[in-house]
């Protein structure tokens, strides 16, 4: 009698789960992901030089549109597990075992896409900043002047805290992105084996 009961309390855990590591991963994505939103957005729409953008800076400004819209995305269908959820609950609405891998591997495939273009931003946000710190004269003489902002300044060659808040937002990025690839991964490693739901 368990035993004819048992296909169906594996499909009730997995929508459980399902719902559980949805609400996580919604939640954890939409904390961290709130900090490259709230920063990236106004920094991308309000540059203070557009005119003077090197072909550096313009591939990092393209990363950076194209992360933040897939930031978006995922946070998206982290909270459409939730729903999913309730969709295998009902044995009417419940879609195939197929259909449910389909969309995991979509939102691992998604999150691992804005990791890289995160990490590319990264790269390119540090080469700046680098090259930036290159062209600091060297030698005890040096003067620096300080500017409005700057942490560490030189008359033409300023290194602001923005671009230092800029690369922690990155960072949150890429551990939001993280989440989602762990919860899609985590569910369909519990989805695999289960017997029953096909």
């Amino acid at each position: 009698m368990h035993t004819s009961h048992s296909p169906s309390t594996n499909v009730h855990r997995i929508a459980s789960e399902f719902r559980i590591l949805g609400w996580i991963g919604f939640w954890l994505q939409l904390v961290l992901g709130s900090i490259p939103l709230f920063i990236a957005i106004p920094t991308l729409l309000f540059r203070s030089n557009p005119g003077r953008v090197g072909t550096q800076n313009s591939i990092g400004v393209f990363f950076a549109y194209a992360c933040l819209l897939v930031l978006i995305f995922t946070i998206y269908w982290c909270f459409r597990y939730t729903r999913l959820s309730k969709k295998l609950d009902d044995p009417e609405l419940r879609p195939s075992r197929k259909e449910v891998t389909r969309g995991l591997w979509i939102g691992i495939l998604a999150n691992i896409s804005g990791m890289i273009f995160a990490v590319i931003v990264l790269l390119t946000q540090v080469g700046l900043l680098l090259n930036r710190v290159l062209s600091i004269p060297q030698g005890a003489a040096t003067i620096y002047t300080p500017l409005p902002g700057a942490a560490i300044a030189t008359s033409n060659l300023p290194i602001t805290p923005l671009q230092i808040i800029s690369m922690q937002a990155v960072s949150c990025a890429i551990a939001a992105e993280l989440v989602g690839v762990i919860v899609a991964l985590w569910l369909l490693y519990r989805l695999i084996p289960q017997p029953g739901y096909e």
